[in-house]
This record gives structure tokens, C-alpha cells and sequence, in this order.
């Protein structure tokens, strides 16, 4: 979702946007000023949750509108090192909205050598240097990552993190702490690291590998599927909520990428596993992306299969989707899309184990 290609191809810490504007500059102090203003309109999830009845239903057609504003700030110490930082917030763009400012982006740090950065705060998780191979939709895409029975975050709270970027390499490794755990008797997550690493080659082609581990207390197991002869559908989820010990989440990513004449391709891989001392539940997922750019015009397809496998022997295909779009730049900083999605996907709810409905939207966004 709302990556672009110049995204896929400068390492996510060090980039700046491109439409990015300097408000300040003054002996080696810089702040850039950049936003973003979306309107979309269609059906864009879904009615119910997982464990309620509607999570296979698409939404009624409505319209929603989003924007973000953010800023890049940099401070020369010295020939070697810079202090840094970076502020992104979505921003209420409706009446309704209650949240006037959510953090997508709040950390500060220290880029040594032009090279390796320092980082402290709400960043990019590693894992999305390859989530990012297929996350280049305005709407949809990357459905492995953000709509898997396991999902997981390209953004994290709290976290540390060294990345390196020099001559097409691209290493990061990041531990995250959770505010769950600042008081005794913590059921919620504990902490979080992850590392990756990339190369993108001088001729287009990128490879990149992640993994990531995240780390639970007592009584955070989540619902399982469960088979039962007497349930709609002969299957149904697990009410039981007590934890049975530790649980801890691992996700292992490995993707690449060619970009060549308007084309670009990729490919990512994904296998996420949780458990605990009684129960896990297994995911495997990969999605396969194509897309050519002519002109003002840019088309996309992908692919994104997911199957999700409990430890009682229930299988099913959380993931099973082909994901259209259309893109048309009115400028540099403008475009108008439309994206659909092709669903196949299975989930649980009230009525056991039923198919999604296909979703949809077109939209326009203006960057600054």
C-alpha cells in the first residue's frame, strides 16, 4: 500500500519524500516539510471482525478521506556525524475523526559517515525492506503482510535501530521495547527484534531476507480454530482465552525485485509461526507482482496466496487473491487510481469457515 517505486529502491530510513519541501537551512541545520491529502470512495473492508458474523462481508460503498504532514530534520555536529530525526502524523482530514494527530513516525538519531544511522523511537520495522517489494498500491497489495492470520507491522514503537547503506547494500537490525511490559504481571507483548538485510545491483535486479521475532506473557494466546462435527461448517473458534505460557511470534520474509524499461516485478516469500507450550498456528504465504509504467499511465497486478495451518490439523487459504490497478499521474505530485480486489480469501466467523467478498476503490491524492 501507497509505496512507490523511487521507495523500493532508496533504503526506507535514509529516503526523504520526494515532494519534500526545505523550510529551513542554516549552517548545516535543515528541515524539509512534506504532506499528502487522499480522497477514496468504494468498499474497502469489511463488516466484521474474525470470531463475528460479517467478517466475510465487503462494506457498503462509501468514501474516506485521509492526510498526513510530516518533517525531515537534520543538524551537522560534524564531518562525520549528523543529528537526525523524523515526524510523521496522520492527520484528521474528517469531522468525525477523533484522533486528531496518530504518530506514523517519531524518532531521533545519528548518521555516521553518511552511511549508518542511529535511531530511536517509532521507525520502520526491518522486516518491511522486504514487505516493501510488494507493498505498491495506493489501496490494497501485500495482503501476506496486513491481511495474514498472523499479521505483522512496517512500523514499531519503541524501537532501536542501526541500519547501514552504501554502494547498493542495505542492513538493519532493530530491537524494539513494549509498554506493555513496564509493569509486573504483563500478558501483553514484551519486546520485539528483527534484522534484515539487501543488495539492489546496478543493472535493477534486488534481492532482500528479514526475520523478525515478537514476544508475549502469560495469558495473550489468541483464538484458534478449532474442528467441530456440530458447528457451521465443522469448524469454530476456540473461546478459551487463557494463556498456557509464553507465546512467541516468528516471521521469516525473503523477496526480489527487477526493474527494467517501465517494468517492474517481484516476488516475496513468507513463513510466520506462533505458539506456545500447547498450541501454534503456521501461516506460508508468498505474492507474485508485476507492473508497467508508460507514459503517465501505470498498471498493476499481483497475486497473493496464504494458507493458515493450526496444530489441530484445520487448514485453510486465509490469503487466496488477485489485486488489480490502474494509475494516472495528472502531475508529479498528482494521480487518480482505481484498484480491485479478486477475493478467494477464507475466514472464521459465527458461521464457520466462509469466503471474503472482492473489494474496491478509486481515489485521487495530491502529494506536497
Amino acid at each position: 500500500m501507497k509505496k512507490t517505486i523511487l521507495a523500493l529502491t532508496i533504503p526506507a530510513l535514509f529516503a526523504t519524500s520526494a515532494s519534500a519541501v526545505t523550510v529551513y537551512s542554516d549552517e548545516g541545520s535543515q528541515v524539509d516539510l512534506y504532506g499528502r491529502v487522499q480522497f477514496d470512495a468504494g468498499e474497502f473492508g469489511y463488516q466484521g471482525d474474525i470470531e463475528e458474523s460479517g467478517a466475510d462481508k465487503a462494506e457498503n460503498f462509501g468514501t474516506n478521506g485521509s492526510a498526513r504532514l510530516g518533517a525531515n530534520i537534520k543538524y551537522n555536529l560534524n564531518n562525520d556525524v549528523d543529528l537526525i530525526g523524523k515526524l510523521e502524523w496522520q492527520v484528521a482530514a474528517e469531522g468525525g475523526d477523533g484522533n486528531k494527530f496518530a504518530a506514523r513516525y517519531a524518532w531521533a538519531g545519528f548518521r555516521f559517515m553518511d552511511t549508518t544511522d542511529l535511531t530511536f523511537g517509532r521507525s520502520v520495522n526491518p522486516t518491511a525492506q522486504v514487505i516493501y517489494f510488494t507493498d505498491v498500491f495506493n489501496k490494497f497489495g501485500a495482503a501476506t503482510t496486513y491481511n495474514s492470520a498472523l499479521e505483522i507491522s512496517d512500523k514499531v514503537d519503541d524501537q532501536m535501530m542501526l541500519a547501514y547503506a552504501a554502494n547498493g547494500v542495505d542492513l538493519r537490525a532493530a530491537y524494539a521495547f513494549a509498554d506493555a511490559d513496564k509493569k509486573d504481571g504483563n500478558t501483553g507483548k514484551k519486546d520485539q527484534w528483527s534484522a534484515s538485510a539487501g543488495y539492489t545491483a546496478p543493472f535493477g535486479l534486488g534481492v532482500a531476507a528479514a526475520y523478525e521475532q515478537q514476544n508475549f506473557g502469560d495469558g495473550s494466546t489468541p483464538a484458534t480454530a478449532v474442528l467441530d462435527a456440530t458447528a457451521p461448517g465443522g469448524v469454530k473458534i476456540n473461546p478459551a482465552k487463557t494463556g498456557n505460557g509464553d507465546v512467541q511470534l516468528d516471521a521469516w520474509y525473503l523477496g526480489v525485485n527487477y526493474s527494467i524499461d517501465g517494468f517492474y516485478f517481484a516476488a516475496v516469500y513468507n513463513q510466520k509461526e506462533e505458539k506456545d507450550n500447547t498450541s501454534k498456528l503456521e501461516t506460508e504465504g508468498y505474492e507474485l507482482h508485476a507492473q508497467y509504467n508508460v507514459d503517465a499511465w501505470t498498471l498493476m497486478a499481483q497475486y497473493a496466496k496464504e494458507e493458515a495451518d493450526d496444530n489441530a490439523g484445520f487448514k485453510w487459504d486465509s490469503v487466496d487473491s488477485i489485486t488489480l490497478g490502474a494509475q494516472y499521474d495528472l502531475t508529479s505530485k498528482a494521480k487518480l487510481y482505481a484498484e480491485y480486489v479478486i477475493s478467494d480469501s477464507e475466514t472464521l466467523d459465527d458461521n464457520g469457515l466462509v469466503t471474503k467478498d472482492d473489494l474496491y476503490g478509486v481515489g485521487i491524492q495530491y502529494n506536497f
